[in-house]
């Protein structure tokens, strides 16, 4: 709801937006998707940047080098919204730190959106300045969590929509079922079962998943072809 409300009106709500959680619960997904939708809303009118934070580090120092360091602030500047991806790995750089506060400060100011995306909360950061901190902490921090079930079964079910097959309710619930942590892993998983399915031309149903999903018995001997042992 978060993220629709800030596609919907972008720096009047919700400014800035900080979303945390463990890696693979679709933060950047999620970041992206708010992005994409400014930018389709606003039919390409808005300049919407999204950038890894290591991106973001790593073209300041190569602006620092070059001596371009007002034109890299200009480029930021310039963007009607900034979503700035695992903010969290710019602990301990403090020069970054510096410049993303002035960046921030500004948008802000000019009623510019911000988004972010972390593996934590702004509070446990560690090194990161007391006014990033601040700031981050000024607008609305969301946590997103592990999926439980019923999230489990939705994205079981859009991973096969995706791929244009017609989800079996009791193949959903069995995977849903998995203790699977992140929406990363349901779609490997997803995919996997899809892959076999298809290389062994069976029908993705309960049964099926449950035979692919049963961890093979300890107690199956090694059969090693007699051929294949040294003398």
């Amino acid at each position: 709801k978060a993220g629709d409300a800030v596609a919907e009106r972008p720096g009047q709500q919700y400014n800035p937006l900080f979303i945390h959680g463990p890696s693979g619960v679709g933060k950047t997904h999620l970041a992206h998707a708010i992005g994409n939708e400014i930018s389709a809303r606003s039919g390409g009118g808005l300049a919407v940047a999204c950038v890894p934070s290591e991106r973001f580090a790593s073209e300041l120092i190569a602006a620092i080098g070059a001596g371009f360091v007002e034109r890299w602030r200009a480029r930021y500047r310039a963007a009607d919204v900034l979503i700035l991806d695992d903010v969290h790995m710019l602990a301990g750089k403090e020069r970054t730190q510096e410049e993303l506060f002035h960046v921030f400060n500004t948008l802000h100011a000019a009623g510019k959106q911000l988004v972010f995306t972390s593996d934590l909360p702004p509070r446990m950061i560690q090194d990161l300045a007391h006014r990033l901190r601040s700031r981050f902490d000024g607008g609305l921090v969301v946590a997103i969590d592990v999926p439980d079930r019923a999230l489990r079964a939705r994205i079981v079910t859009r991973a096969l929509m995706q791929r244009g097959l017609q989800p079996d309710v009791d193949f959903v619930q069995v995977v849903a079922d998995q203790p699977l942590r992140s929406a990363r892993e349901i779609m490997a998983l997803v995919h996997r079962l899809v892959a076999a399915s298809e290389a062994k031309n069976a029908g993705l149903g309960a049964e099926f998943a449950r035979g692919e999903l049963q961890p093979v018995s300890r107690a199956t001997p090694l059969r090693v072809p007699i051929h294949a042992v040294d003398p």
